[in-house]
């Protein structure tokens, strides 16, 4: 219910976040609240998702928990406004009453999302919003939240999220390739952002001394995402059926972690990235087992 693979890449964002913000991982009484804010909220959201999506799990996902009886209505609800209270509360144990701001919205903006914009034309753009908001999570101990520079990484992050929506909006359907084509041409203009940013390690806050004008590992990271999400869209647009579409978006939500890493290993080096990197091994071996969309 909880989508527990992709709670990962929450944490993922937030640690990306501290990380470009110049934070150390040494001080894990700071950075660890946030990333586990941010699996809260994520768990929460998804919880409600299902809460409110219920009827039409009905329909077209009968299988999963609630309109299976696994779970009950009642409990998952329960379960998400507990998350969303309790999200922001654990972010401010980080030591920055920003963090709780910042974590505060994030919450409303995903209870608007699931209450009803996910299924206006808003909502891939909600979505996005609610990633670009948990990766300046992260930066919440930062001045101004980092700058412009990390603004652009955000909203680009979200950006790509965004995309991920509009290609998911088609994962239960057959046939039709609009969604997909306009969630492919949104994730290629994010990741165009996306390397934009990551061509600016010296606008960081605190940027680190000696690194290169063009930090190729970064960006080769990023190259390596834009492959993998083009040629699974790619599949997707020639076979457009509900199961190629949903490995489409499983593949972008664990793209995620690695556009971290690329960011990261931008700005801060390939040891600092190594951290997020780690943390898609755990992601994709239960996306084995476990569904993610």
């Amino acid at each position: 219910m909880i989508r527990l693979p992709n709670v990962l890449t929450a944490a993922a964002d937030s640690l990306a976040g501290w990380l470009l913000g110049g934070g150390s991982l040494g001080e894990a009484g700071r950075w660890a609240p946030l990333a586990i804010a941010s699996m809260v909220l994520y768990a929460a959201g998804m919880a409600l998702n299902d809460v409110f999506d219920a009827e039409i799990d009905r329909q077209e996902r009968p299988g999963r928990p609630i309109p299976s009886g696994r779970v009950a209505r009642s409990f998952a609800g329960g379960v998400g406004t507990i998350g969303l209270v309790v999200g922001p509360l654990v972010a401010w144990l980080s030591g920055s009453f920003i963090s709780l701001i910042v974590a505060g919205v994030l919450a409303a903006v995903i209870l608007a999302y699931d209450a009803g914009l996910k299924r206006t034309v808003l909502g891939p753009g909600v979505m996005g919003a609610c990633r670009g908001l948990n990766l300046l999570l992260g930066l919440t101990h930062t001045q101004a939240l980092g700058g412009p520079v990390t603004w652009l990484a955000a909203a680009m992050y979200g950006l790509f999220v965004c995309g991920i929506t509009w290609i998911s909006r088609s994962e239960t359907e057959s046939g039709r390739t609009g969604n997909l084509l306009v969630g492919l041409t949104v994730q290629d203009l994010a990741l165009i952002g996306l390397m934009a940013a990551a061509l600016q390690p010296g606008k960081y806050p605190n940027p680190l001394p000696g690194r290169p004008l063009i930090p190729l590992e970064g960006l080769l990271v990023l190259a390596l995402v834009a492959l993998a999400v083009n040629l699974a869209a790619t599949r997707a647009i020639y076979q457009p059926v509900p199961a190629v579409i949903q490995k489409t978006v499983k593949t972008g939500i664990l793209a995620l972690v690695w556009i971290d890493v690329g960011l990261v290993a931008a700005v801060r080096g390939p040891q600092a990235a190594a951290a997020i990197a780690g943390l898609w091994v755990p992601a994709y071996l239960l996306g084995r087992w476990l569904y993610s969309t």
